[in-house]
């Protein structure tokens, strides 16, 4: 990897991290869950290597459930490599289903945790509106802002 490239995978990381209460990391693809009145998902924000592209998941949380670690990660995988942004759904062995919604960002040096922030609160927000709209279980006719989020999605 070139040292410029370096420097902004580096830095990239350092504001995933300032944005993210971080539960788990595995490389370089960061596990947060996000909770308030209305929605309780997980976040996965990931720096694809191949590209210098980041990739914002949200998906309901139990994607995080101990038995689906390894199809957490392997569905974030197969979104980089293969998916382009929008609404996605994994069918688990059991036949239930998790939504979730992707959007890309551009790597760059000058991405700033408010700018990061502002994606993270956009996927949240479509999620919960999809999500209200594709869940058999969660009718729903109203698209809900997110509330005001700090440190802690």
């Amino acid at each position: 990897m070139t040292k410029p490239n370096a420097r902004i995978r580096q830095h990239c990381r350092d504001v995933i991290k300032a944005c993210l209460n971080i539960v788990e990391e595995r490389g370089d693809t960061y596990v947060a869950i996000h909770k308030d009145d209305e929605t309780e998902c997980v976040v996965l924000v990931s720096m694809i290597r191949t590209y210098p592209i980041m990739s914002v998941i949200v998906a309901d949380k139990i994607l995080f459930a101990k038995e689906h670690e390894a199809d957490m990660y392997r569905t974030a995988n197969e979104l980089n490599s293969e998916s382009v942004a929008g609404w996605h759904t994994f069918v688990l062995t059991d036949s239930s289903s998790i939504y979730m919604y992707r959007q890309c960002i551009w790597m760059s040096e000058t991405l700033s945790s408010d700018y990061l922030m502002d994606i993270l609160c956009q996927c949240i927000a479509e999620y919960r509106y999809g999500r209200a709209r594709l869940a058999p279980s969660n009718p729903s006719s109203t698209q809900e802002q997110p509330n005001d989020i700090q440190k802690g999605i």
